[in-house]
């Protein structure tokens, strides 16, 4: 038996896909399970803990040919776009499976309609399980760290705390100032650790307080990340991939919810969340976020204090 799983990008989703392969894992314990992904996030595959091959994806006739020439049985797409339909195309596999985007429901949410929500975009990637058993049970993400990623000398502190500031559009991300506040009121004895990906070093810089944090980012792997996370106490963030890093560790975390709202599917799956939307009747705005706020105000973000994100870590 040989599978192949498609969901080429980006952090967050590639992290729910995580379920699907455990119960494919589980249902053909003797399957190859290759898992198509674009080549920045090969490592993260391999955290999945469910025996996967990584095949990093590029648009090269060749890398569509090799996987034609594999001969799979079936397709997964979790996908659902056209590099991935192109795929499927060359895979030629007997069984090909798609998820059901939810499209129109989502298009119902942003536009206003807030008397409907989706639970989980696991339950989206869920359907395409469906359609080859009635019986699904999938239980949250998780990830596991690499027995051996050293990490840089940390010093001790009462309070280890990982900030992930970035997010992929500008309404998705919490004040870099407001973070500053954050920092220079907490107490002494925290330790702020600032990550995110090499792109976002600029957005970090913004965020520093000298003396108060620790500039780690861009400099870390998949699994360095994944044993930080698990040696932290706390993980803030936005609606982001690094929220369902922390959310697939079962971590203690913070998720700020600006442009984007928890009803579109996209809270992290984790009972030690705690969400922070300010669910105004704007909210969402969009599906992804956008680059400004649509009315002008970004109230959304505006009206989240830093106090309230320093009363939940003070008291837990």
């Amino acid at each position: 038996m040989k599978i192949l799983i498609l969901r080429l990008s980006s952090l967050g989703d590639i992290v729910l896909t995580q379920p699907i392969a455990a119960w494919l894992r589980a249902r053909y314990p003797y399957a190859e399970i290759d898992f198509a992904v674009k080549p920045q996030f090969s490592e993260l595959v391999s955290l999945m803990d469910c025996e996967l091959n990584p095949i990093p994806y590029d648009k090269s006739l060749r890398f569509h040919w090799a996987l034609h020439r594999k001969r799979y049985d079936l397709v997964v797409d979790l996908h659902g776009k056209l590099s991935s339909y192109l795929i499927t195309l060359a895979a030629a596999a007997p069984q090909t499976l798609h998820y059901n985007k939810a499209r129109a429901l989502r298009k119902r949410i942003v536009k206003g309609d807030s008397n409907i929500s989706i639970s989980s975009t696991l339950d989206l990637y869920r359907s395409a399980l469906l359609q080859i058993s009635e019986d699904v049970t999938l239980d949250s993400p998780r990830l596991r760290p690499a027995l051996h990623a050293p990490l840089p000398d940390l010093p001790t502190a009462e309070k280890r705390i990982l900030i992930f500031p970035g997010a992929t559009h500008n309404t998705k991300r919490y004040p870099a100032h407001y973070y500053k506040e954050l920092i220079v009121n907490s107490p002494k004895t925290y330790q702020y650790i600032l990550l995110g990906s090499p792109s976002e070093r600029s957005l970090v810089k913004q965020v520093m307080v000298e003396n108060r944090t620790i500039d780690l980012c861009g400099r870390l792997n998949f699994a360095q990340l994944l044993t930080l996370i698990q040696s932290s106490d706390w993980v803030i963030s936005s609606d982001s991939g690094p929220m369902h890093l922390a959310a697939a560790m079962h971590k203690a975390q913070i998720a700020i919810f600006g442009a984007t709202h928890p009803r579109l599917g996209f809270a992290p799956l984790n009972p030690n969340a705690h969400i922070i939307c300010a669910d105004l009747d704007c909210q969402p705005c969009s599906l992804h976020g956008t680059e400004e706020c649509p009315q002008g105000h970004f109230k959304c973000m505006h009206s989240i204090s830093y106090h309230r994100i320093l009363g939940i870590i003070n008291q837990f």
